[in-house]
């Protein structure tokens, strides 16, 4: 039988370095590239996609007549969402133009009595003539007998006639001034009427103003272009101002990654980001920094830390940054808001 020729026991003690050496070397390669991306940009899985949020709160009480919606139903501005029933507000906006109407005629009809009022002052003005040239008269004739009385020309009798006739003649001079000054005194009340129906007139006209903007608070529109959450309201339900039908998401999205402080001095605005949404890690999407947070999220909470009140723990606070996509996603994606995704921003130090 012949001898089967054995491999060296070194050549596979070398090909086994050998392999090692490359997975070595791989290894190398891989974790100098990861260290020199690292160096480059910062990254965090504490992210998630942010959109506008809308809630569709009525600001009229009232049961809904009509609703043209359904469960997550996409809209555009402007669009009728739900119809309150009008005839309530049909009502104070009928009330509320017979109220200015009525307010308009009695403003007319002040306006025309000052000039009924001069066109009268004519008659108590001739008076005043009248009455003061027949009281000139009837003092002249006093004078004239006080005189004659004493050179025993008339009587004390009639002298007595001419003083009673002057007296008179003053006093009625003197009544047809008052009357006149009374009469002037109409025109300024008059006038002063005008302004006070003025007042009244611009009131009702805030009072339909108010009822028409009542009324058109009974149709409910999309602010925005978007999607509407899970819709609850039916038709015939009464709902009370101020509460909340349904909320509506905008179609516009975005991230909010919120970075550590340590990292916030290599991110400003403007730097690059590439994103993945957990949803797709396959997909690499491009952004850019918009904005960055003017405090830290704890600022913002609901009970923010106050550090003087016990024990100090120092903690690594978190900055959100705001990150927008580059462009228009692709419709066959479907990012919403809340998804977490992954962000790394490309630094420039």
């Amino acid at each position: 039988m012949e001898n089967k020729v054995q491999p060296p026991k070194k050549s596979k003690k070398r090909l086994g370095f050998i392999m090692i050496g490359i997975i070595i070397l791989i290894g190398l390669f891989f974790g100098i590239k990861y260290l020199v991306y690292a160096l480059k940009h910062v990254s965090t899985d504490n992210a998630e996609l942010q959109t506008d949020v809308y809630q569709l709160i009525p600001q009229v009480s009232g049961r809904i007549a009509k609703s043209y919606v359904d469960d997550f139903q996409h809209v555009k501005k402007g669009d009728t969402l739900f119809i309150i029933e009008t005839d309530d507000y049909a009502i104070r906006v009928a009330s509320a133009k017979a109220n200015l109407q009525n307010a308009i005629a009695d403003l007319e009809v002040a306006k025309r009595s000052p000039s009924t009022l001069r066109t009268g002052l004519g008659v108590p003005s001739s008076n005043i003539k009248a009455m003061e040239a027949a009281n000139i008269k009837a003092q002249q004739d006093l004078e004239r007998g006080k005189n004659l009385v004493k050179d025993d020309v008339i009587t004390r009798a009639n002298y007595d006639a001419l003083k009673a006739a002057a007296d008179a003649a003053e006093a009625q001079y003197q009544s047809a001034k008052s009357q006149y000054a009374f009469s002037q005194k109409q025109i300024g009340t008059a006038e002063d009427q005008i302004k006070a129906a003025e007042a009244v007139v611009a009131m009702r006209q805030a009072d339909l103003a108010n009822a028409r903007l009542l009324y058109s608070y009974t149709t409910i529109i999309a602010p925005a272009d978007g999607q509407l959450s899970e819709t609850k309201i039916q038709k015939g339900q009464f709902v009370q101002a101020g509460q909340p039908l349904t909320t509506m998401l905008g179609s516009s999205i975005w991230i909010v990654a919120n970075y550590k402080e340590t990292q916030l001095r290599k991110i400003h605005k403007g730097d690059e980001a590439v994103i993945t949404v957990d949803a797709y890690p396959q997909k690499k999407f491009k952004g850019k920094v918009t904005s960055l947070s003017p405090a830290t999220g704890a600022t913002f909470s609901l009970l923010p830390p106050d550090n003087s009140t016990g024990n100090f723990v120092k903690v690594v606070q978190l900055v959100p940054v705001k990150i927008e996509f580059n462009g228009s996603i692709p419709t066959n994606y479907n990012l919403e808001a809340g998804m977490s995704v992954n962000v790394s921003i490309a630094t420039k130090q």
